[in-house]
């Protein structure tokens, strides 16, 4: 029977577990706060970074946790997880691990995917000195899943139109225009914002500060909701071929790059990514990087917690038992209750970091 007390039902909790384990493993916190917004019980929020190995470590591998808020509770706990089977002394010299906890704190702590603007932080890293990424297919997928009240009679009727939608334009078009981000709808999915986020800010500001001497980087972006139940996908989004595409495959395997076990249909042309701005950020160094989900439910029903969410947000409600409903519902599609589930997200997390990790000591 897997140990399952270190996921945790509240951010604080998450965050007093990765914190103890981190101490434990003899890393480095650097903490940076969220000044301007609490949780739900007016508890402080952090984006917290925790080094492992020398400060001068040339090569170094991210592990990130929270980029869509909520997912950032399983995220949180296979990086407490690692940290607890650390052994100190075991890193090369050259080598360093650094753990992202809760790229989005408020999301994290208000059990929501985006942030406390209902933007989406994995659509907000782009120029915003430029004209936003247009994105003309979203405003009918908007015309049909923004209600001003939440009816589950409605549903039916909801997915219909979406399916008629997709038939019309095609599978590509329908998934970049529900899932690729949009900026003409402040209150809509996937919003990617009208200016660069905190989150955005304080996650290229860390990356600068830890990063900025490295000869080879990589980061592994943990996220939920894509893919099979109880199993994981990875998605990367380095140029085939290229370089980081082939480091990828080498230290994952095939399935890092050939999109193995992906439930759409077809994958977004997604906007404004996490992981392409990290290695933006660092031109003079190797980078890799891939994001990994574990997969929770099939894609209508997380298109159902997605519409519920942003109902909640944008609209939101009086009805106790309806809000809760809703809240349980979104949860259950970012972090799933089920033992079996949590014991399999552990195991396979840890497979992974270990196999980054090995990738980024034996072959820069």
């Amino acid at each position: 029977m897997t140990n399952l007390t270190e996921f945790s039902e509240t951010y604080r909790d998450a965050r007093g577990k990765f914190l103890a384990a981190a101490s434990k493993a003899g890393a480095e916190v650097t903490a940076y706060a969220h000044a301007a917004q609490s949780g739900p019980d007016g508890e402080e929020l952090f984006m917290d970074v925790a080094r492992l190995g020398r400060r001068d470590a040339t090569r170094v591998l991210v592990v990130g946790s929270g980029t869509h808020g909520i997912e950032g509770y399983p995220g949180s706990a296979a990086q407490t997880n690692w940290l607890n089977r650390f052994e100190a002394g075991s890193l090369p010299d050259e080598v360093g691990v650094l753990f992202f906890h809760g790229h989005n704190p408020w999301g994290f702590a208000h059990a929501m995917r985006f942030t406390e603007e209902n933007v989406d932080l994995n659509r907000n890293f782009v120029d915003f000195t430029r004209p936003r990424p247009a994105n003309p297919g979203y405003a009918r997928v908007h015309d049909i899943l923004a209600r001003t009240t939440w009816n589950e009679s409605d549903l039916p009727g909801i997915f219909d139109a979406l399916t008629a939608l997709r038939e019309d334009i095609g599978e590509q078009a329908f998934s970049d225009a529900f899932n690729g981000g949009q900026y003409s709808h402040p209150d809509g999915i996937f919003y990617g914002g009208a200016r660069e986020q905190w989150s955005n800010l304080t996650f290229r500001r860390a990356a600068k500060e830890h990063l900025a001497n490295v000869k080879s980087a990589a980061l592994i972006d943990l996220h939920t909701g894509i893919g099979p139940r109880n199993g994981h996908i990875f998605l990367c989004f380095h140029r085939p071929a290229s370089d980081a595409f082939e480091r990828a495959r080498r230290w994952w395997g095939e399935r890092a790059v050939n999109r193995e076990g992906v439930t759409h249909k077809a994958v977004a042309d997604y906007q404004g990514l996490l992981v392409n701005a990290f290695v933006d950020l660092l031109p003079a160094s190797k980078t890799t990087a891939v994001v990994v989900e574990f997969g929770t439910l099939p894609r209508d029903q997380m298109q159902r917690a997605a519409m519920a969410a942003r109902w909640l947000w944008a609209v939101g409600t009086d009805d106790a038992a309806l809000k809760q409903r809703l809240t349980a519902l979104v949860r259950e599609a970012y972090y799933p209750s089920a033992a079996d589930w949590r014991a399999a997200t552990l195991t396979q997390s840890r497979e992974i970091i270990d196999q980054g990790l090995n990738g980024i000591s034996q072959h820069p």
